[in-house]
C-alpha cells in the first residue's frame, strides 16, 4: 500500500499537527518519536530544514510536514524520507545477514530468491542503481536510512543536536552503487 500511495500519504496529510514531548526535559534538533509511520525518520528543528533549503536538496528526497510541540514556540516539522523500493536493489551485490544467526551472511541472486528463503535477513549492504548516486538523502525498503556527507558535514557545522552516526556494530550498514 505504502508504495502505491505514497504522493497521497504526504499530500493527504494534515496540517495542523501537534505533539508532545514524553521522557525529554525539552527540545532538540533531532528527535525520535512514537507512533512509527513508514518513512518518518524524525522530528527536525528549523535549523534541519535550514540546512536541506541552503544544500539545495531536491525535494524529490524529502517532506517535511510542520509540527506544533506542546509548551514550545520554536518550529518543528516530522521529516520524511520516501522509501526506494527493493525492487530497486542489485540483489546479487547486496550483503544480507540472517537476524537470528550470528555469523551467517548471504546474497540472493535475485529478489525472488530473497523472499522465498525461509529465514528473516537484515541489509548489511546495499547496492542500488546509480541512478540514485547524487541522492543526498536515501532510505532503502527494509534498511536504515541514509545521509550524504556533505548533510552530515552541514549538520557538525551548524552544531545540530540529536543524531549519531553508526560506524559499525549490529546497526551498521554499506550503501553502494552501480
Amino acid at each position: 500500500m505504502y508504495f502505491e500511495n505514497r504522493k497521497n500519504l504526504y499530500e493527504e496529510m494534515p496540517d495542523n499537527l501537534r505533539g508532545k514531548l514524553i521522557k525529554r526535559n525539552g527540545v532538540i534538533d533531532f528527535m525520535d518519536f512514537t507512533p512509527s509511520c513508514l518513512s518518518l525518520v524524525a522530528v527536525v528543528s528549523y535549523k534541519i530544514k535550514q540546512i536541506f533549503e541552503h544544500l539545495n536538496v531536491s525535494k524529490d528526497e524529502y517532506v517535511f510536514k510542520k509540527i506544533s510541540i506542546k509548551d514550545y514556540a520554536e518550529e518543528f516539522y516530522l521529516l520524511f524520507i520516501p522509501i526506494i523500493p527493493d525492487t530497486e536493489f542489485v540483489y546479487p551485490k547486496c550483503i544480507f545477514k540472517d537476524m537470528f544467526d550470528n555469523g551467517n551472511i548471504k546474497t540472493f541472486n535475485n529478489r525472488t530468491e530473497y523472499y522465498n528463503d525461509p529465514n528473516d535477513y537484515c541489509l548489511k549492504k546495499v547496492v542500488l542503481k546509480d541512478t540514485y548516486r547524487d541522492y543526498d538523502l536515501l532510505y532503502p525498503q527494509g534498511g536504515g536510512f541514509f545521509f550524504s556527507e556533505r548533510i552530515v558535514n552541514a549538520m557538525q557545522r551548524e552544531n545540530i543536536v540529536g543524531y549519531n552516526l553508526v560506524k559499525g556494530g549490529y546497526f551498521y550498514e554499506e550503501i553502494d552503487f552501480v
